[in-house]
């Protein structure tokens, strides 16, 4: 059957055949883990990133939140002033405690004495007209308007602040 001298030989290459297979196997075993290890290591620091990015992202939303609601409760007080004003000088006028006039030429309005208009106590000489409670609610109502429009300005410009300081955090990032 097989010749006593070749036998030896096949034995020794069927070893040597043997050892190679397994030092092949033990090889890509090894480069597996070595392979697997370096993606969990990048799993780990990616999921490490990406978890301080989110609080990152967290701190920032929650001051940003912050600032609206600070912005958003002076805008709110804005309006409330603007009406409380408004309120506060009709109330007066229409009590009597606060005039509301205009100045006039001196043609126009016909003092009772020519010294009517040179008062001596400090007042103001030049001729006033005041005005009636329909004129007064409507000038004070636009004015309140004006104010009004102000606050919602400075409302806008508070919102364009906070989104620029947030596009420059982002762009810092």
């Amino acid at each position: 059957m097989i010749d006593s001298k070749l036998a030896p030989i096949i034995v020794v290459v069927a070893l040597l055949g043997l050892s190679h297979g397994l030092a092949y196997w033990s090889g890509q075993s090894a480069e597996r883990q070595d392979q697997q290890l370096a993606a969990v290591t990048r799993e780990r620091d990616d999921n490490a990133a990406i978890n301080d990015l989110q609080q990152q992202l967290r701190r920032a939303e929650s001051a940003g939140a912050s600032q609206l609601l600070a912005a958003e409760t002076r805008y709110q007080k804005g309006l409330l002033d603007v009406q409380t004003q408004k309120a506060r000088i009709l109330a007066g006028h229409a009590a009597g405690t606060a005039r509301l006039s205009v100045p006039v030429k001196a043609a126009s309005c016909t003092a009772a004495s020519p010294a009517a208009n040179l008062a001596g106590d400090g007042a103001d000489p030049a001729p006033r007209a005041e005005l009636s409670n329909e004129a007064a609610e409507f000038l004070v109502g636009l004015a309140a308007e004006a104010d009004a429009v102000a606050v919602e300005l400075n409302r806008c410009a508070d919102r364009v602040d906070m989104n620029e300081r947030l596009l420059i955090k982002e762009e810092g990032s």
